[in-house]
């Protein structure tokens, strides 16, 4: 039921009520009224009526014929009634009936008569079966004795007169109340009509409508108050919705860019947050808000992890690897509790260590591989120094030649890998920033070629060179540039034959410059390919050795590159041959 209703019904029983009760008391004041006016008619007829019978009584008429004609006299009921209560005479019987009428002795109004002179009753006639007003006066009787004279009186007048009255003030209260009935759909409609402005703008307030403000002006009072009280709470609504929003969009924004995984699950385990890189990193592709983690996600260590800390309630960091996505995660989870310290749920991060794995161990495989590559060298020295000493110096001259020429070899390998690991550790370094300047790479290449053209004309390579005259210039520092070229050309030359052909060329590449090494050498296998570049890896262990290879060339190749802004690729076949191309920054001619 609207307020517009409630009020009118409310103004219309309290209008009900009022006239109804304002009828009530009317009927009551009018009918008392009324009644009053005829005791106070009767009782002077009934003075009247002792006169006469103190008048008639002096011709010694009989208490019967007295009563009649007094009675007829003043048109009343007269009742003459001795001291002891016995019915003399009573216009209202005949002669023969008086004496049979019940004595009237305990009558109310006979007994107030016989006492204080005067008495009246109002009471229902068994007789007469109709209500009955009686007044007695005490009088003297036609045998000089005391007695009572009472009239009495038939209401049927007085009920036509109340029946008058009722219609008349039936007629008034219906008016009034057509009169309460309009009246209440006025007051209603001119009371709850500010309400109901008041309540559509709460309305529209509650739904998240902005700007939504109630004109104050003609407004005072409770309704003028309570107007600015919604003001105001509009006002407050909106700038804290724009507060939540704000924090909302960045949280999102958070989340959104976070490379850490992030889960939020209520106590049942139903996930209520998840971000991108959580998907990401468990391999799900599906939207899983609101639906349990165990069916969302069927990785048996996140599952036993995420129980035993739903378990212990406690804080709690773990190692998670996760096979569908090949990564290593650290999962930190912290109970998610109430303003009271309820446990109302589980926040998970998941960090990804997998680089940070794969650094460790490529540390550990570094370390070993530098420590076997390292101790090959030192023991060989070591043997043949000691061997020496034990006299093979002065007993075999010969041989002593052939040793210290293999000591010399492998000081100079062990100088090499020195140099080598000192160079990647240099290029590893935070601090490797390289001075990338315009140069001609033309130059470059010439340069290297003249520096290895011997080494290749002593194993009967051909080696050529194809770069235009009009190649662009490329950003780079010449130094390292030349040690790329060394080292990819230094490898072209080891793994190819006597005879063959190793060869540079350049050419633009867009906004680049491509520069190959080929070679028609011993290839690479497929299965090789992504890991050349990786330190120590060889192909063929042994003769990388025999060739006097550190295992750190390409990857040394590799890091400058990267410094360069560039990129390397490799396409080799076994058995035909390999293809290392550099890709190269150009910078503009102007």
């Amino acid at each position: 039921m609207s307020f517009r209703w409630q009020l009118f019904y409310s103004y219309l029983a309290l209008c009900l009520l009022l006239v109804l009760g304002l009828f009530a008391a009317v009927d009551h004041l009018l009918l008392k009224r009324l009644t009053e006016e005829s005791r106070e008619n009767l009782l002077n007829q009934a003075r009247l009526a002792v006169m006469l019978t103190e008048r008639d009584g002096a011709v010694q008429a009989s208490p019967q014929d007295l009563a009649r004609e007094v009675g007829t006299a003043i048109k009343a009921r007269l009742t003459l009634i001795a001291a002891d209560g016995r019915v003399l005479g009573d216009s209202g019987v005949s002669d023969d009936h008086v004496p049979r009428v019940d004595n009237h002795a305990g009558r109310s109004e006979v007994r107030e008569a016989m006492t204080a002179g005067s008495g009246s009753s109002l009471r229902y006639s068994s007789t007469l079966r109709t209500t009955m007003l009686y007044v007695a006066l005490r009088c003297p009787l036609p045998d000089g004795s005391s007695g009572v004279l009472r009239l009495a009186l038939p209401l049927e007048r007085l009920d036509a007169a109340k029946r008058t009255l009722h219609t008349l003030l039936g007629g008034t209260v219906l008016l009034l109340i057509l009169a309460a009935l309009l009246l209440s759909v006025v007051f209603s409609n001119v009371t709850s009509r500010p309400l109901r402005e008041i309540a559509d703008a709460a309305a529209r307030i509650g739904v998240g409508e902005k700007g939504v403000r109630i004109a104050l002006a003609g407004r005072s009072g409770e309704i003028g108050y309570l107007a600015q009280v919604l003001n105001d709470m509009a006002g407050r609504i909106e700038q804290q919705v724009h507060r939540i929003s704000s924090e909302q969009q960045r949280l999102s924004a958070i989340l959104l860019g976070m490379g850490e995984g992030v889960m939020v699950t209520d106590k049942s385990g139903a996930l209520l947050l998840v971000n991108p890189a959580f998907l990401r990193m468990f391999g799900i592709r599906d939207d899983v808000t609101g639906r349990p983690l165990v069916e969302v996600c069927r990785h048996p260590d996140l599952l036993q992890a995420f129980e035993t800390q739903r378990g212990s309630g406690e804080e709690m960091t773990c190692e998670l690897t996760v096979p569908a996505t090949n990564l290593v995660l650290l999962a930190h989870w912290v109970p998610l509790t109430d303003e009271k310290g309820l446990r109302q749920g589980t926040v998970a991060v998941f960090h990804d260590i997998s680089d940070l794995k794969r650094l460790e161990t490529m540390r550990r495989d570094f370390v070993a591989n530098v420590s076997h590559e390292l101790r090959t060298p030192v023991a060989v020295i070591k043997g043949y120094a000691e061997t020496l000493l034990d006299g093979a110096l002065e007993e075999a001259p010969d041989q002593a030649r052939r040793f210290t020429e293999t000591i010399v070899r492998h000081a100079e390998r062990l100088t090499n890998l020195i140099n080598d690991i000192l160079t990647l550790s240099r290029l590893e370094g935070r601090d490797a920033g390289t001075a990338l300047l315009p140069l001609e790479i033309g130059s470059v290449i010439d340069k290297v070629r003249q520096l290895m053209e011997d080494h290749a004309a002593g194993k009967g390579i051909s080696l050529t060179v194809a770069c235009p005259p009009s190649l662009p210039r490329v950003a780079g520092d010449q130094g390292q540039l030349e040690q790329v070229l060394l080292n990819l050309l230094d490898n072209a030359l080891k793994y190819t034959p006597s005879g063959g052909r190793v060869g540079i060329t350049a050419r633009p590449d867009g906004n680049r410059v491509a520069i190959a090494v080929t070679d028609t050498g011993s290839g690479i296998p497929a299965r090789d390919l992504s890991r050349i570049f990786e330190r120590f890896y060889r192909v063929d262990e042994a003769r990388s050795r025999e060739q006097g290879g550190t295992g750190l060339g390409l990857a040394i190749v590799k890091h400058i590159v990267q410094l360069h802004g560039g990129e390397i690729t490799v396409q080799s076949e076994p058995g035909t041959g390999s293809v290392f191309t550099l890709y190269l920054n150009a910078v503009s001619s102007s």
